[in-house]
C-alpha cells in the first residue's frame, strides 16, 4: 500500500517537473497600413499548449481564406495574423491576439488590444473664425493686443491628423489644444479641431498664419492652409523736422506729424495760444519763418482703433537784435555835477546784451564803452560825460555774432569851469633844459563860454592873447567837435634856472570859477664831458671795491691758517705753561668769529661793562686809529680754552678741556704798509 503511494507521488512530481506554462514572446502593436494592402499583426507564444484565436473589436475572427491567414497551433508558437484586401469597413479596428488554455492549470494568454488602421486621406484644414471659414491666403482681420479664438479643422481623415499653427515659420502651437473626434458624415473616420487662443501685435500685420496639417497619407505628407494677417491698432506718432541748430527768422521749416497706424490715422495740431485746431496736414511748412512763429506745437493721431499720445515740439526762432527806443533821445542838456540817466529798450532772440558807448569831442572814432547795461546811470555829471552816446545790442545766433547800434544821443554839459585831467595835453608838471622854450598848456570846458582866462604867478597875472617879455598866453584854441572845451597854453621862451615854479590857471564864466596849478621844472644840461667823467669814475671804484674784496679773503685764509699750525700744533705742551696760579686761561687767540671781524660796535663801554640784555659788549671795538694813524688791524675772539685742572680733571700730561662762560678778545695790530 505504502509503495502504490510512493510511486503516484513520484509519478506526479515527474510530470509537474516537466510541465513548462506557455507565454508571449511577441505581441501585436498598433498599425496602419493603406487600404487595399495587406496587413500582417505580429504574435509569437513560447510553450505554447493552446490554441491560437484573435479578436476584432472583442469578437472572434475565424480563418477566411484569402482574408485572415493564421496557424492555430503552429509548432513554432507563430500566432501572427495576415489581413489581406484591408478595408476601412471591415478591417479598421482593434485586434487582440489569445492562446487558449492547454490545461486547468494553465491561465489564457491575452495581449493588449491593439489598433490597425486602414488610412483614409483627412480633407484640407481651413481656417475657422467663430464660423466663418477663411479661404486660403484671404485675409484675417484682428485687433492688436485684443484676444482671438481660430480652429484649424481637418475632416474625414483616418487616422486624425496632427494639427500645427504657425506665424510665417515661428511656431505657435503652444498656444493651441488638439481634439479628435468620430466624423459624423463618414463611419470610421475622424474630425480632427485644433483651438487656438492668440493675441496678435503690430508686427505681424501682413504676416501668414498657418495651420498644417501632418498625415501619412498625404503625398508630402502634410497639408495646409494660411491667411494674411491685418491687424489694426492705435496710431504711434513721431516728430520730425525740428533742426539741431538755432532756427532763424527768414529761413524756411517744415514739421511732420508722422503716424504709424492701421487703419490709417487723421492728424491733429494744436499750438499753444491758439483756440481749436491749428492744421490737420502731416506737414507744417513755414517759407519763410517769423519770430510769430515760435510757440509750442503739439501733435496726436486718430483711426478707428483710438488715438495716440500727444507729442511736442517747441519751436523758438531767434532772430537779430533791434533797438526799439532810446530815452532821452536826441540832445540832452545836463547840468554839471547833475545825475543822468540813459535807456536802451531792445528786442532780439535770444535776449540781446546791452552797452553804452561814448564818444568825446574831438575823438574821430573812438567809441569807449562806458557800462554793459541797457541803463546807462551818471550820477556826478562832469564834462567828462560830455560828448555822443550810442546804444549797442548784440546776440548771438548759430555761433555768429550780430549788433546793432541805436541813433545816437548829444549829451551837453552846462555849469562852471572844469578841467579834463584825461586829455594828453592836461598835465601837472612840464619838465625842460635851460635855455628851452617851454609850452604849458591845460584842456577845460565851460558852458556858457568863459568871459575871462588868466595866468599867475609870483604876483604876475598875464590875460590870454597877451605877452609879458618872454611869456606868452596864448588865445585859447576851441578844441574840434566839442563846442564847450578849450586848450589855454602859456609859452615861455628861453627859460631861465629861475623859471621854476608853479603857474596857476585861472578860468572864470558866469557860473562859477576854476583853478589849476601846473609846476615848470628847469634842468641844468649836462655836458658830455662830465658824463663820461662819471661814467670813468664808477668804472674805477667798481674795481677797487673787487681788489679790496679780494685782499680781505686772502688775509682771512691766511691768518686762519697761521691760528692752526701756530697756535694748535702745540697745544698741550703750551696750554699746560700757560695756567695761571688761580686757574685762569691765558690770552692766547684760537679763532676769530664773524662777528668780530666784519660787525661794527652797538655802542662802546668800558671794558668788562655788561649790556642791558645781560650780554657784554666786545672790547676790541674801538675803531681807533692805531700809532701809524692807520685802521688796519684784525679783531679775532678766542671762544675755547683750557679751564682749571681741578674742575677738570688732571691726569698726567692730558688736560680736559670744557666750555666756560668767558670769552677772550683780542686785536692783532698788522704793519703799515709800505709809503704810508
Amino acid at each position: 500500500m505504502h509503495l502504490i503511494s510512493l510511486f503516484w507521488i513520484f509519478h506526479v512530481f515527474g510530470v509537474l517537473s516537466t510541465y513548462t506554462l506557455q507565454e508571449f514572446d511577441t505581441t501585436p502593436s498598433n498599425s496602419e497600413v493603406d487600404p487595399g494592402t495587406t496587413a500582417t499583426l505580429k504574435c509569437k507564444v513560447r510553450n505554447r499548449q493552446g490554441e491560437c484565436v484573435w479578436l476584432k473589436d472583442g469578437k472572434v475572427v475565424g480563418k477566411i481564406r484569402n482574408k485572415y491567414n493564421y496557424e492555430k497551433e503552429p509548432p513554432d508558437g507563430d500566432c501572427s495574423i495576415e489581413i489581406t484586401d484591408t478595408e476601412l469597413q471591415l478591417d479598421d479596428g482593434y485586434w487582440q491576439c489569445q492562446v487558449t488554455q492547454a490545461s486547468l492549470e494553465d491561465p489564457t494568454l491575452k495581449s493588449e488590444m491593439i489598433k490597425l488602421s486602414v488610412r483614409v486621406t483627412p480633407s484640407l484644414p481651413q481656417i475657422v473664425n467663430t464660423t466663418t471659414h477663411i479661404k486660403l491666403g484671404n485675409t484675417l482681420i484682428s485687433e492688436a493686443k485684443q484676444p482671438m479664438k481660430l480652429a484649424c479643422v481637418s475632416r474625414k481623415g483616418n487616422p486624425p491628423p496632427e494639427l500645427k499653427w504657425f506665424i510665417e515659420d515661428d511656431s505657435i502651437t503652444d498656444m493651441a489644444n488638439q481634439t479628435n473626434s468620430p466624423d459624423t458624415e463618414r463611419p470610421k473616420t475622424w474630425q480632427a479641431i485644433s483651438i487656438l487662443h492668440y493675441s496678435f501685435l503690430k508686427v505681424h500685420k501682413g504676416q501668414r498664419l498657418r495651420c498644417v496639417a501632418f498625415h501619412k497619407s498625404y503625398d508630402t505628407g502634410l497639408q495646409e492652409t494660411y491667411t494674411y494677417l491685418d491687424v489694426m491698432y492705435i496710431p504711434e506718432i513721431k516728430l520730425e523736422g525740428k533742426p539741431n541748430e538755432d532756427i532763424e527768422e527768414g529761413k524756411s521749416l517744415t514739421l511732420r506729424c508722422v503716424a504709424d497706424a492701421n487703419p490709417k490715422a487723421s492728424i491733429v495740431w494744436k499750438k499753444s495760444g491758439y483756440a481749436g485746431i491749428y492744421s490737420t496736414n502731416e506737414e507744417i511748412t513755414y517759407i519763410p519763418i517769423t519770430r510769430s512763429d515760435s510757440g509750442v506745437y503739439s501733435c496726436s493721431a486718430r483711426n478707428d482703433i483710438g488715438e495716440s499720445k500727444e507729442l511736442e515740439i517747441s519751436v523758438d526762432v531767434k532772430y537779430k537784435p533791434e533797438i526799439k527806443k532810446v530815452t532821452p533821445n536826441g540832445n540832452v542838456l545836463a547840468e554839471l555835477y547833475s545825475s543822468q540817466e540813459l535807456i536802451c529798450q531792445a528786442e532780439g532772440n535770444p535776449t540781446p546784451e546791452y552797452s553804452w558807448l561814448q564818444k568825446k569831442p574831438g575823438e574821430m572814432s573812438v567809441w569807449r564803452e562806458q557800462v554793459k547795461d541797457a541803463t546807462l546811470n551818471i550820477e556826478n555829471v562832469t564834462y567828462d560825460f560830455e560828448g555822443r552816446y550810442t546804444c549797442e545790442a548784440k546776440n548771438y545766433l548759430n555761433g555768429k555774432e550780430y549788433k546793432v547800434q541805436s541813433e545816437e544821443v548829444m549829451l551837453d554839459v552846462t555849469g562852471s569851469p572844469q578841467i579834463i585831467m584825461d586829455m594828453t595835453t592836461t598835465r601837472n608838471e612840464v619838465v625842460v633844459k635851460k635855455h628851452e622854450d617851454a609850452t604849458i598848456s591845460a584842456v577845460f570846458c565851460a558852458d556858457p563860454k568863459p568871459r575871462q582866462v588868466f595866468w599867475e604867478w609870483d604876483n604876475l597875472k598875464l590875460e590870454t592873447g597877451s605877452k609879458l617879455a618872454r611869456y606868452v598866453a596864448r588865445e585859447l584854441v576851441p578844441l574840434r567837435q566839442w563846442d564847450d572845451c578849450y586848450e589855454a597854453k602859456l609859452l615861455v621862451e628861453n627859460v631861465e634856472k629861475s623859471d621854476s615854479r608853479k603857474y596857476v590857471l585861472h578860468i572864470e564864466n558866469v557860473k562859477g570859477q576854476e583853478m589849476y596849478a601846473i609846476t615848470l621844472s628847469v634842468k641844468e644840461p649836462v655836458a658830455l664831458s662830465m658824463v663820461i667823467g662819471v661814467a670813468v669814475g664808477c668804472a674805477a671804484f667798481l674795481v677797487v671795491l673787487i681788489i679790496i674784496a679780494i685782499y680781505i679773503i686772502i688775509r682771512k685764509k691766511k691768518y686762519l691758517f697761521k691760528g692752526k699750525l701756530g697756535l694748535n700744533q702745540n697745544f698741550e705742551g703750551q696750554r699746560s705753561d700757560e695756567l695761571t696760579g688761580n686757574g685762569q686761561a691765558g690770552n692766547t687767540p684760537t679763532a676769530i668769529p664773524p662777528d668780530a671781524l666784519y660787525s661794527a660796535p652797538e655802542k662802546q663801554l668800558d671794558q668788562g661793562e655788561v649790556k642791558k640784555d645781560g650780554s657784554k659788549q666786545y672790547e676790541n671795538m674801538n675803531m681807533d686809529k692805531n700809532k701809524n694813524g692807520s685802521k688796519d688791524h684784525v679783531v679775532y675772539a678766542d671762544l675755547d680754552f683750557v679751564i682749571p685742572a681741578e674742575k677738570n680733571g688732571y691726569t698726567g700730561n692730558k688736560i680736559t678741556r670744557a666750555p666756560v662762560d668767558k670769552t677772550e678778545y683780542a686785536e692783532i695790530q698788522f704793519p703799515p704798509k709800505a709809503g704810508d
